[in-house]
């Protein structure tokens, strides 16, 4: 019996030494992390934050100021929940301008846009359909026949609708989609075309369909060598191709230079198919509005700002979030009586975030905010900012929602080792990639979060799977 107590004894102290050999401590985990190899060169900020007593409880070069990626998108976000509320709604109206009689509307239908990122989004396919909804709304007046235009009022905004910090090699790719005053479908567009050997447009399609849009290869004829390049040139508009070719057929998705085209062009065949309304095109319908003969048709909604961010995070969607930015911008620029929208929207948009922030206790001094989504390199800030940011965050609820409520589980996100573990689900987070860059920003646990950490991490001289599955794996040393 006594040696049956004494191997009992061996065996639990056995099992504490080896428990005691996988624990670490907060610091212990951070200093384990940012001791690898592969970060001898690198600029690397680390914060773990206990909520309870808002205490930095681990930390590396907390005051460093690196690139922020799309973790970026953590801080309009924010910002949008407590300056347009949870429940806000993006407002679309459709107007008509002109005159009905006996059922004949003749005039122009007008869609004004006003910033909604979401109209026709693939992503949000629960809601409701602006085209659908201009057809219910005509047969709902006991219109059975339109003379004239369908015209997208797409003036909201100046030109340039992307951001001027954003690197031009990136506008024509599905992430770099500008916001424009009236979007739709996502700002994208999946373009198929054709080469020759000689690099030469043999043929080319656009689905949904963009009237206007073209493309336009500067590509040379290669024996070999397939390397195409693609750039946006909003003054033409058209899709841009440079490189190489052997001449082949090609299909990728690109943003769209002129969404309201497509809006236009999709409620014209709407109205060319539906059954009880005679459309007639009107080419030379003028598109100045006549205010004393507008009408509103309908108004179309947006989903909730809950919703929509919530997309966006999950997504990391480019053009949400700094839709998101310039909104903020716009409102500021009405308060001041203001008609015509600035170039300098996004500035305005981004001081306008850095003030709520300072209200809310949150020291921005160094933050360096470009845009709502992070694309921009220029973006940067240390991980202290993120940790003010998330505590304050974690402690507000705005109509009941909390950021946290929004943003999606680490599973999948951060390497290997953290998605095999059962904190994958109880780790919210929001991930930041681009090239030398990886960022994660989060709290845990995922229902009430007791901890907020961020790590960023730039010039790496690891893959970037490889520096995902390091920070996964330092979560996971963090936490169990």
């Amino acid at each position: 019996m006594k040696r049956s107590i004494t191997l009992i004894s061996t065996l639990l102290l056995t099992l504490s030494s080896a428990w005691q050999l996988h624990a670490y401590t907060a610091q212990e985990a951070v200093d384990k992390f940012v001791a690898n190899s592969s970060l001898r060169y690198a600029s690397v900020g680390v914060t773990v934050i206990d909520l309870d007593s808002a205490k930095t409880i681990a930390s590396y070069r907390p005051e460093q100021a690196n690139i922020t990626a799309s973790t970026m998108k953590t801080v309009v976000s924010s910002a949008a929940l407590g300056m347009l509320g949870p429940h806000f709604r993006f407002e679309t109206p459709v107007y008509l301008d002109g005159t009905v009689e006996d059922g004949h509307f003749r005039g122009n239908i007008v869609i004004r846009g006003t910033g909604d990122p979401t109209l026709g989004s693939v992503f949000l396919p629960c809601q409701a359909n602006i085209v659908d909804e201009i057809i219910d709304a005509l047969r709902s007046r006991g219109i059975t026949s339109v003379e004239g235009a369908v015209i997208g009022d797409d003036s909201l905004y100046a030109y340039p609708y992307f951001d001027e910090d954003w690197d031009v090699g990136d506008l024509a790719y599905d992430y770099g989609a500008a916001v424009h005053g009236l979007s739709y479908h996502d700002n994208l567009v999946t373009v198929n075309y054709t080469l020759d050997s000689r690099g030469r447009v043999a043929q080319s399609s656009f689905s949904p369909d963009v009237p206007g849009m073209k493309v336009v290869s500067r590509c040379r004829g290669s024996r070999g060598r397939n390397s195409i390049t693609p750039y946006l040139n909003y003054s033409l508009p058209a899709l841009v191709l440079t490189g190489e070719t052997t001449g082949k057929s090609y299909s990728d998705t690109y943003a769209n230079p002129i969404p309201s085209a497509m809006l236009v062009d999709s409620v014209e065949r709407a109205l060319l198919m539906a059954m009880d309304i005679r459309y007639s095109p009107d080419t030379e319908a003028s598109e100045t509005a006549l205010e004393s003969s507008r009408s509103l048709l309908v108004v179309h909604k947006s989903p909730e700002l809950t919703e929509v961010i919530t997309s966006l995070l999950d997504r990391s969607d480019n053009m949400f979030a700094h839709a998101l930015l310039r909104t903020i911008g716009a409102r500021e620029w009405e308060v001041k009586d203001q008609e015509h929208m600035p170039s300098n929207l996004d500035a305005i948009g981004v001081e306008a975030v850095k003030r709520w922030l300072e209200q809310q206790g949150v020291n921005t001094e160094p933050l360096f905010m470009r845009d709502g989504s992070g694309l921009a390199r220029a973006n940067k800030a240390p991980v202290s900012f993120f940790g003010e940011m998330l505590t304050m965050m974690a402690h507000r609820r705005f109509d009941g929602v909390r950021l946290c409520d929004l943003m999606p589980t680490a599973a999948g996100r951060a390497g290997k080792t953290l998605k095999e573990n059962p904190l994958s689900d109880q780790i919210v987070l929001k991930s930041g990639s681009m090239r030398h860059v990886q960022c994660f920003v989060g709290y845990y646990p995922a229902q009430e979060p007791r901890y907020a950490f961020a790590v960023l991490v730039n010039n790496f001289t690891c893959s970037q799977a490889s520096i995902r599955e390091q920070i996964g794996t330092f979560l996971c040393n963090l936490f169990e």
